[in-house]
C-alpha cells in the first residue's frame, strides 16, 4: 500500500513525463510502476523499438528523486527541440 506522499510523487512524475512526451519527436518516456514505492522510467526510441536509457527509483527516497530530476532534466535539455526565436 502506498502512502500519500509516495502516490503524490509518482503522479507528479507521470504528469511531467506526459508533458515531456508531448514535445518529443521519435522518442518517448515510459513509466512502469508496480503498485509499490518502486518504479522504472525508460527513454524509448519509437522508430527502432530500442531502449535508449532507463532509471529505476524508490519514490520515497530523496536521493532517488534528485537523480530522477537530473535524468529528466538531461533528457529535456538534450532531446526536446528548442524553439527558434526570430528577430
Amino acid at each position: 500500500m502506498l502512502n500519500v506522499f509516495t502516490s503524490l510523487v509518482i503522479n507528479q512524475l507521470k504528469q511531467r513525463i506526459n508533458f515531456m512526451n508531448q514535445r518529443m519527436h521519435g522518442e518517448e518516456l515510459r513509466i512502469y510502476e508496480s503498485g509499490t514505492k518502486y518504479c522504472l522510467i525508460i527513454l524509448f526510441d519509437i522508430n527502432n523499438q530500442v531502449v535508449l536509457g532507463s532509471i529505476a527509483l524508490n519514490a520515497s527516497a530523496r536521493r532517488d528523486l534528485c537523480m530522477t530530476k537530473a535524468f529528466l532534466s538531461l533528457i529535456e535539455n538534450t532531446r526536446i527541440p528548442k524553439a527558434v526565436l526570430a528577430a
